[in-house]
């Protein structure tokens, strides 16, 4: 098992620069979505599409493909329950060796990083510390934590 998670990790984290990969991942999460809701999601669809296009010609569209995979994977996880988010992260770890979950961790270590740093270096972590601020305020036992992040993104829009 070690193999073919050592196997994977590498295409997770160039996910963003692989188009290929990258619509196969946001459509299976899409496809996994249509059995849960009775909504259409043509518009996500098409946005994915899209920004995965390969002839695309779009001066950031890197950054766009980061922001439609971040964006597709909290949409997600926020919009499903428990018991779905456990069907959806099987059925992406059998697909691509790696599920949700392995997006978070790797973005609290990136977190943990920044704190350490004690400075946003730019505005991708700026958005990245700035969802971890909305997901987790509300949480009583956070805010220490609350407090360190917003004082991290007050000083970078200084």
């Amino acid at each position: 098992m070690t193999d073919n998670t050592d196997k994977c990790k590498p295409i997770k984290l160039e996910l963003p620069k692989n188009p290929e990969l990258l619509e196969k991942w946001c459509l299976t999460i899409i496809e996994s979505l249509e059995r849960f809701w009775a909504e259409d999601l043509a518009m996500w669809r098409e946005i994915v599409l899209k920004t995965c296009d390969v002839n695309w010609k779009h001066k950031y569209r890197l950054q766009a493909r980061k922001e439609l995979l971040h964006d597709t994977n909290e949409w997600v996880m926020e919009s499903l329950n428990q018991q779905g988010l456990e069907l959806l992260n099987r059925k992406l770890r059998q697909e691509f060796g790696f599920d949700l979950n392995d997006f978070s961790n790797r973005n609290n270590r990136r977190i943990q990083n920044i704190l350490r740093r004690g400075v946003i270096r730019n505005e991708e972590e700026y958005r990245l510390v700035s969802d971890k601020v909305e997901e987790i305020y509300a949480d009583d036992s956070q805010k220490e934590l609350v407090s360190r992040l917003n004082d991290l993104l007050g000083a970078f829009d200084n």
